[in-house]
């Protein structure tokens, strides 16, 4: 009998692991630069981009229990029609979030994500836009102007989660209104339904 429960509570400890190791960023270095991750398609749970100068970069770490950094977030609001799409990295160890503010995608259950499948969406600085976050407060004013493009948008292969690939840049102002660009920007994501947020108001 013990040896049954053993072998259950195993079976248990293996299940975690694997849902840890899937859920856990794997780094795949840009052959340019190998600081940003290369730009690939399988839910590689990373993102990367310059910002100025300095490289930012996302790496989505899953601990045990309860613990989880750098996950991307989306949060949807069905009366106006509008989506915002969250990336956490950091740029010299300081935390760093890109927010994408999106309109006009019918988003209303998780499901919809598929239809970002392909969409190249302009960011016009007034119906889409980008903002740059430090600690989740916003280190400008200014919005970003540029282009977000979900180039491939799919069901992972056991369907529990929808893999979002894609690349990014704008421009927008600093805190100190000099210009700054986010440049050759890349994300490769697994989103689980926890991380689609619908709110009514």
């Amino acid at each position: 009998m013990k040896k049954y429960q053993l072998n259950n509570f195993g079976l248990f400890l293996c299940f975690v692991v694997l849902i840890l190791a899937s859920c856990t960023a794997e780094f795949v270095p840009d052959p340019i630069d190998p600081r940003l991750p290369k730009y690939t398609e399988d839910g590689n749970n990373v993102a990367g981009a310059y910002v100025g100068d300095n490289i930012w970069e996302s790496s989505v770490t899953i601990g045990f229990p309860y613990y989880a950094s750098d996950k991307p977030s989306i949060k949807v609001w069905q009366e106006k029609d509008s989506l915002r799409l969250r990336f956490v990295g950091n740029v010299d160890k300081e935390q760093l979030a890109i927010e994408f503010h999106l309109t006009e995608l019918g988003m209303i259950q998780f499901e919809d994500l598929i239809n970002l499948n392909g969409q190249k969406i302009s960011l016009d600085g007034t119906n889409n836009l980008a903002y740059l976050k430090a600690n989740y407060l916003s280190s400008t004013n200014n919005k970003g102007i540029g282009q977000v493009y979900f180039r491939n948008v799919r069901h992972s292969k056991d369907k529990s989660s929808i893999i979002i690939s894609g690349t990014f840049g704008f421009a927008l102002s600093d805190y100190y209104e000099y210009p700054l660009k986010v440049r050759s920007g890349r994300f490769d994501y697994r989103i689980y339904e926890t991380d689609f947020n619908p709110e009514e108001n």
